[in-house]
């Protein structure tokens, strides 16, 4: 039960937020983690609408933000300082963020370069979870996920949600978060599948960035088989251009002629995903794509936490080992020689999956 104190600090931080004209949100990392944080956005969005929100995120996943009405203007860090990369080295970022003076900012990270930003930005009320390092450079400190939506099994988005549910504002039971696609990029999938005389097809991602999420190449081979023999549908498998090497073993590995794409932008690939019948991958972020766009998809899960993320908002068929040892943190398996809870998945399972959605489409009934 709230106490008095409790209480005042939930109204104080309320009444704060509900008066600044602007904020500066810090989402670092994974393309997943930023897809899962658009929920919180449009969120904040229906609440103030008022408010502009600029965001900081790494230039490999600035894609997810770049479009959305919501999000004021995105700031670019290059963390890695590469040339060829458009965004700010880490300096310079900083210098640009303290000239903006923002009324707020809200780390929704937690790292070490997080807790940096949060602190150059020099904005009087800094928003971030109370169990964060540095957790006392923080005003406003967000109290444990799991005291304020009283449970543990949380998702994600759920998690970030977790501020807006402490101030007592009203929070769908499962808000959406839509990835936004520039007409550029949705017009250079049209020509490129117009190439190739395609139209209808399926998307395969089989790449994640952890193997104990990763199905093997050799069944990703054998699943695009089936599917173009039994629906007479194109495959495209997709990866990014550091994944050409596990395209190449699939395509070694498949007896049909399919199609592998490893040079796609990101706003390329959500808009490839965007077209698709269905989205066929493994717990990784085009998969969390597919899911805000709305897409029917199969996820084969592996090692991680299937309640913290799982696809939010969408419809999706999951197949999963269910071995006693999962969750595991994934980083490699501490109870077989192999990731068993992924590789011991069959082609069988996941194909009847794929055949349970595209019956649902109506387009090829059973």
């Amino acid at each position: 039960m709230a106490t008095q104190v409790d209480l005042a600090r939930t109204f104080s931080a309320r009444r704060i937020l509900e008066g600044i004209p602007n904020i500066l949100l810090i989402r670092l990392r994974s393309l997943g983690d930023c897809i899962l944080t658009l929920p919180l956005i449009e969120a904040c969005h229906r609440w103030r609408p008022d408010l502009q929100m600029d965001i900081l995120v790494e230039a490999s996943y600035a894609a997810v933000f770049d479009h959305h009405p919501a999000i004021h203007k995105v700031l670019v860090l290059d963390k890695c300082h590469r040339s060829f990369v458009s965004g700010w080295p880490r300096l310079r970022a900083a210098f640009a963020i303290r000239k903006k003076n923002y009324a707020a900012v809200w780390n929704l990270h937690g790292g070490t370069t997080s807790l940096f930003f949060t602190a150059i930005a020099g904005a009087p009320t800094r928003i971030g979870q109370q169990k964060h390092r540095g957790s006392w450079l923080y005003t406003v400190r967000i109290p444990p996920s799991d005291q304020i939506w009283h449970r543990s099994a949380l998702h994600t988005v759920e998690h970030q949600l977790t501020l807006l549910r402490w101030l007592g504002l009203a929070v769908p039971s499962e808000p959406r978060g839509r990835l936004y696609i520039h007409p550029m990029a949705k017009k250079i999938i049209r020509e490129r599948l117009a190439s190739i005389a395609v139209s209808d097809y399926i998307v395969v991602q089989p790449t994640a960035t952890l193997k104990t999420k990763q199905w093997s190449p050799i069944k990703f081979a054998e699943l695009g088989d089936r599917l173009k023999a039994k629906y007479g549908v194109p495959v495209i498998y997709t990866a990014g251009p550091h994944e050409i090497a596990d395209l190449k073993k699939i395509q070694a590995a498949a007896a049909e002629t399919h199609t592998y794409w490893a040079d796609l932008k990101l706003q390329e690939l959500f808009a490839l995903i965007d077209g698709s019948l269905i989205f066929v991958g493994n717990d990784s972020g085009p998969t969390h794509a597919a899911a805000a766009l709305g897409k029917p998809l199969v996820v084969i899960w592996g090692s991680s936490d299937f309640h913290a993320w799982h696809p939010w908002g969408c419809e999706y068929q999951v197949v999963s080992s269910q071995l006693p040892c999962m969750p595991c943190p994934g980083y490699k398996c501490k109870v077989f020689h192999l990731p068993k809870c992924i590789l011991d998945i069959s082609v069988s399972q996941v194909f009847e999956a794929c055949e349970r959605l595209l019956t649902r489409t109506g387009k090829f009934p059973r």
